[in-house]
């Protein structure tokens, strides 16, 4: 009877082939009904386009929006916003660069001042 003998033998079990759903077709989302999300209120319709929830319209196969006379005019109103949200983000940037511009110019007349005195001495 040898001491080190293997007690137990583990079986491995065979790769799965098959799945378990054979009689099942696997599930086909339409993700393009994510996508437009329209949520109707009881004298407003609301579509979430692009991240941002648009006034009284409703986005078509063509790509374009079908909407009412008050709906083209939210439309504008949206379109608007959207427009000055940008140009406040743009200017905050050019802001920024701005700044940084001035950090580097006066790290470079800095360094040029230090080179013109050691060249001095």
């Amino acid at each position: 009877m040898p001491i080190f003998q293997k007690k137990f033998a583990l079986k491995i079990a065979p790769p799965r082939t098959h799945r378990l759903n054979i009689g099942c077709p696997p599930q086909q989302e339409d993700l393009d009904d994510f996508r437009s999300i329209t949520l109707n209120l009881v004298d407003k319709q609301l579509c979430f386009i692009d991240g941002v929830w648009m006034n009284g319209l409703k986005p078509t196969a063509g790509g374009s929006a079908a909407a009412s006379s008050s709906g083209a005019t939210a439309h504008s109103m949206d379109d608007l916003l959207r427009m000055k949200r940008r140009v406040k983000t743009l200017e905050q940037e050019n802001n920024m660069l701005q700044v940084k511009l001035d950090v580097l110019v006066d790290l470079l007349t800095e360094n040029v001042i230090e080179l013109n005195e050691a060249k001095n001495q």
